[in-house]
């Protein structure tokens, strides 16, 4: 039985199309397309193909186009497994004359069909495009159509795979939005770091670049000097090729995964006491007082206790995970010291600071929103936001330790970057300043993704819904303001330019360190104030819902 015959598909089909959130996705991607279609189109009777070429044009639909892919396909294959899992109707459709593979290949063609759709609609942009010129059917829209495919195959086989070997729905969303950034951005950051030196790394370096989509859409939109002063050579073909590998590899582990005796995972057993034990009992109370792993310490009246709460009870939030992130912060800040020291002798300073600011805000877009999305929609989802409002704790408590508890994290993420900046301006001391404020305008990028997140995770009922929310909007932010970067001039003004990347603290932080299409902009002080302004009300929004759920029902 094909997968389109398939009940399965049918099921997922109707499920998506049924909900509120596609609808709202189709109208988004019209709007967008429409808009910069009407920003270039010729107000006179005759077309001049060569000042109202469509290529400019081109060049953001088509990053907006995949920025939508990113943001939008993950979401529903990261939590399709674990939620049938969990309900019980997985272990049905395993045990029904259904194959692992026709189950796994609906869930896959169901949401690349949504994705199709989500494509489909730009069409007639891409069409009123070619007709103003400047752009082919061979060499532009079609490797374009080409690429978008080939990324919503992959995002949805390694969100299939997450979803497969998760325990919930939130966790499999956080997985999932990581490992597809980290094939999108951080696959880059190698090659800027290496640069032209000669060697394996570099080699290594370059091969790496065939898992983002960035050098092939500079590639179809005709932009290859961007890519060209980082040294990518690879292009849409390669990108093409290299997506059918891991699509394949990531489908085979899925369903290997789809076996109902592994989806039997045992309870924890517990202790189990008997009466013998009750001949020890003088003995334990002596190693209740000497033994710390029966003893705990308790809350010191100046700690916060909800913030003592989100550490214990989050999955990495104890002492020891904590302190595995220092060291690996710590081994992280060597790399970058020793990456941009050599870097500085391969690129120069100006050049090296770009790839440091882009793998901090990585970072910061792979941990903060996860972080901030559980602050409150989780307690809700659980069911314990009715027990912290039987505690006798302030509301003002309450939100000081759920937001500090995201902070402190945040806090040691940043920290990883620091001793380069340092090495930066030792070796070049005019930029002892310029570090100064690259350091602080990541702080208000910090205070930025934690207050959207937390905002956010307070509207929510559910975790999943939160997280995907704040990895979209965090990403329409600090990505799309990028994206009206490219297209400076043609279709958007200096002005408009420099107005949007105010929104973005990371923008700031690369116009001082003087990278290379930023250091034309003067984005400091404003962009602090816009990112605190932000950060603010978002903060505000926060106080006002977790006051409305704080009063009794």
């Amino acid at each position: 039985m094909g997968p389109l015959l398939n009940p399965v598909f049918w099921r997922e089909l109707t499920d998506r199309s049924r909900s509120w959130k596609l609808p709202l996705a189709i109208l988004t991607v019209i709007l967008v397309s429409c808009c910069l279609i009407f920003l270039r189109w010729p107000t006179d009777n005759a077309i001049d193909v060569v000042s109202q070429s469509a290529l400019p044009v081109f060049r953001p639909l088509a990053f907006t186009l995949a920025l939508a892919i990113m943001m939008i396909v993950p979401a529903f294959p990261a939590t399709s497994l674990v939620t049938e899992r969990r309900r019980g109707t997985l272990a049905l459709q395993l045990n029904s004359p259904l194959s692992p593979w026709s189950i796994y290949l609906s869930k896959l063609s169901s949401n690349v069909a949504i994705a199709c759709v989500l494509v489909s609609v730009s069409l007639p942009a891409m069409a009123a495009g070619f007709a103003m010129g400047g752009i082919s059917i061979v060499d532009h829209v079609l490797p374009l159509i080409v690429v978008l495919v080939s990324m919503t195959v992959q995002y949805s086989c390694i969100g299939l795979w997450v979803s497969a070997k998760s325990v919930s729905s939130d966790a499999g969303m956080r997985l999932t939005y990581a490992m597809v950034l980290a094939l999108a951005v951080l696959s880059v950051v190698p090659l800027a770091f290496v640069g032209n030196l000669a060697g394996l790394s570099s080699t290594i370096a370059k091969a790496l670049t065939m898992a983002s989509p960035i050098s092939a859409l500079q590639q179809i939109t005709s932009s290859q000097a961007a890519v060209a002063q980082l040294g990518i050579s690879t292009g849409w073909i390669e990108f093409v090729v290299f997506s059918c590998l891991i699509s394949l590899v990531f489908a085979v582990m899925t369903v290997r995964l789809l076996d109902p005796i592994r989806l039997d995972r045992a309870r924890p057993t517990g202790h189990v006491v008997g009466a013998g034990a009750a001949k020890n009992t003088w003995t334990r109370r002596f190693t209740y007082v000497v033994d710390p792993n029966k003893r705990k310490s308790g809350i010191p009246w100046w700690v916060n206790p909800i913030m003592v709460k989100e550490f214990r009870t989050r999955k990495f939030g104890r002492l020891h995970w904590l302190l595995r992130l220092v060291a690996l912060c710590a081994v992280l800040s060597l790399a970058l010291i020793v990456l941009a020291a050599t870097g500085t002798v391969s690129w120069g300073v100006a050049r090296i600071a770009a790839p440091l600011v882009f793998s901090q805000l990585a970072l910061m877009l792979l941990v903060g929103p996860s972080l901030g999305a559980n602050l409150i929609a989780s307690e809700v989802e659980s069911g314990g936001w009715q027990l912290l409002q039987m505690a006798p704790i302030s509301t003002t408590r309450l939100m000081i330790g759920k937001l500090m508890s995201a902070v402190w994290t945040m806090l040691l993420v940043l920290l990883a970057t620091i001793p380069a900046y340092a090495v930066l301006g030792y070796v070049q001391p005019a930029m002892s300043g310029q570090s100064q404020n690259v350091i602080f305008s990541l702080l208000i990028a910090v205070a930025m993704v934690v207050s959207v997140s937390a905002c956010i995770s307070s509207l929510c009922r559910t975790t999943a819904v939160a997280t995907t929310t704040a990895y979209g909007v965090l990403l329409a932010v600090f990505a799309g303001t990028l994206l009206i970067w490219l297209g400076e001039g043609k279709p958007f003004s200096p002005l408009l330019v420099e107005n949007a990347l105010c929104l973005n603290p990371a923008a700031a932080a690369l116009s001082e360190m003087g990278a290379p299409g930023f250091a034309k902009y003067d984005l400091i002080p404003n962009a602090w104030w816009l990112g605190g302004s932000v950060s603010l009300g978002c903060l505000l929004v926060f106080t006002l819902r977790v006051w409305q759920l704080s009063r009794p029902d």
